[in-house]
């Protein structure tokens, strides 16, 4: 068995306990000629602190190896020689295993290659489960108490600012913030034409977005604008006590401000979820100016269908240059497309023989395990208070997007279920009725860009773009000027029409 050494002494240490790197090293050689181990490597951190993994050449040099596979076993002479940190001794040892590594701690008799060792491992991590959730009720009641003292929790709110670590009014944004309260308050405007108004004069969050009309709604709501401090107010509970910070709005606007939303709440359950059936393409349909998707969107007159971009549904129709659309136009648009498409028979079977043939290649459970153990030690790093939230976000957003690739489900291929869509259900789009359009775009399309009234380009699943190329081969073969294809990312293919 291959295995490595690892040593470390600060110069305290050395000084102090007079066991130093030549008498760690002489302890690991001797525990190998034992075993009768090949002893690769030993890695050695000279006059390095073990609080904190940082700065540890040795250590990112063990790291790096055991990755690439150089030995199987880790050896030292005792636990704080990998790490004093709990937190950095957990991580170092979730890396390890993740590399397939074993660690051996001579002084406290551990080797988690045998059952008693991966015992003691898991008490280790029992441990630091105990400790991560102490301190997480601890910041709990921490907050609860800056709560009840008056200071706020969380981001500071529109209107005010921190100066010398007072929460202060900001003399540009304040004024807005209670007009936005006032006219509310006067009934003559709605969330989302006071979204317009803030838009008109670049008033923004505090983060420099556009204001919206749930954004709005949450200015309008919150108590901390008359000088109060609540935590989890939304949830039905929580402290409310009087801030040290000055108010903004009276407290009878803002009981009006009150009285005004309950009273304009929506009593009622409409027959569809929002954005969902009877639209077929909510969802799938994208705007072309914003990338977002278009919704399903009613008006005044039950009667009639809209599709709108969800920019402008939120933060008002200044917010993006697309219109409502009526839905059965773009509709139209699609069953005209697929009512036509042609899938010649002499053809379909080489097709139908090259999509049987694909196969996704299978996930990579190692790397999978890798990435969730990377993300535990991030969180875990966090709560312990060793990083700020501002680091945390930035480190885990990558993790979590490549997991949410590699966890997609594999795509089972079902040509007979293709064909009969694209040949059988296309023909008979307009005499379906909307769910089953709904469920035929949900299955055929990956995406479809409209612009203004018009749909500028769909994009079919990888599975169907052969069959979308057949067709386009039989129908459109030499007219570039109806239909042009370009290939993309993933397999999939984008038929441009103009």
């Amino acid at each position: 068995m291959k295995v490595a050494g690892y040593v470390r002494v600060s110069t305290t240490e050395q000084a102090q306990e007079g066991y130093g790197l030549a008498a760690q090293e002489r302890s690991v050689r001797s525990y190998c000629e034992a075993m009768s181990w090949e002893l690769v490597a030993i890695y050695s951190d000279a006059g390095r602190s073990g609080k904190s993994a940082e700065g540890r050449e040795g250590l990112k040099n063990l790291l790096a190896d055991a990755k690439s596979g150089r030995f199987e076993k880790v050896i030292f002479w005792k636990l704080d020689r990998v790490a004093r940190n709990l937190a950095d001794l957990l991580a170092i040892c979730d890396q390890l295993e993740t590399f397939k590594v074993g660690l051996v701690s001579l002084s406290e008799s551990i080797d988690t290659g045998t059952a008693a060792g991966r015992m003691i491992r898991s008490i280790l991590g029992a441990f630091g489960q105990f400790e991560r959730e102490t301190i997480v009720e601890r910041i709990k009641a921490g907050l609860a108490e800056k709560a009840r003292q008056g200071k706020l929790i969380g981001p500071i709110s529109l209107g005010y600012r921190r100066v010398d670590g007072k929460v202060v009014i900001d003399p540009l944004t304040a004024p807005l913030v209670a007009e936005l309260f006032v006219r509310y308050s006067s009934g003559q405007y709605s969330l989302r034409e006071l979204a317009e108004w803030a838009a008109t004069i670049g008033l923004r969050s505090t983060e420099g977005n556009a204001l919206d009309r749930l954004s709005v709604r949450k200015i309008l709501v919150n108590v901390a604008y008359i000088g109060k401090i609540a935590m989890h107010l939304r949830k039905g509970g929580g402290v409310v006590a009087d801030a040290v910070h000055p108010a903004i709005v009276d407290v009878d606007t803002f009981g009006k401000v009150q009285e005004m939303l309950t009273s304009r709440q929506r009593s009622y359950t409409p027959k569809y979820p929002f954005g969902k059936s009877p639209y077929p393409l909510s969802g799938i349909a994208l705007c072309s100016f914003d990338h977002v998707p278009l919704l399903g969107a009613r008006a005044s007159n039950k009667n009639l269908r809209y599709m709108r971009c969800s920019t402008a549904n939120r933060q008002g129709r200044l917010a993006c240059p697309q219109p409502m659309v009526k839905a059965e136009i773009l509709e139209d648009q699609i069953g005209s497309y697929v009512s036509g498409m042609r899938l010649p028979p002499e053809y379909l079977g080489a097709v139908v023989s090259e999509l049987r043939s694909r196969k996704k290649l299978p996930q990579d459970q190692n790397q999978l395990a890798q990435l969730e153990k990377e993300l535990e030690r991030w969180r875990r790093l966090f709560v312990l208070g060793e990083i700020e939230e501002s680091r945390y976000k930035k480190e885990v957003a990558p993790i979590r997007r490549k997991l949410s690739e590699l966890s997609q489900p594999e795509e089972v291929l079902d040509v007979e279920k293709a064909v009969y869509f694209l040949r059988d259900v296309g023909s008979l789009w307009n005499t379906s009725t909307r769910e089953q359009q709904r469920a035929f775009v949900q299955d055929v399309f990956a995406r479809i860009v409209v612009e203004g009234p018009q749909i500028t380009a769909i994009t079919p699943k990888a599975v169907y773009a052969p069959l979308f190329a057949l067709d386009r081969a039989e129908r459109f073969e030499g007219n570039n000027a109806r239909c042009n294809m370009a290939p993309r990312v993933g397999g999939n293919t984008e038929l441009l029409l103009v």
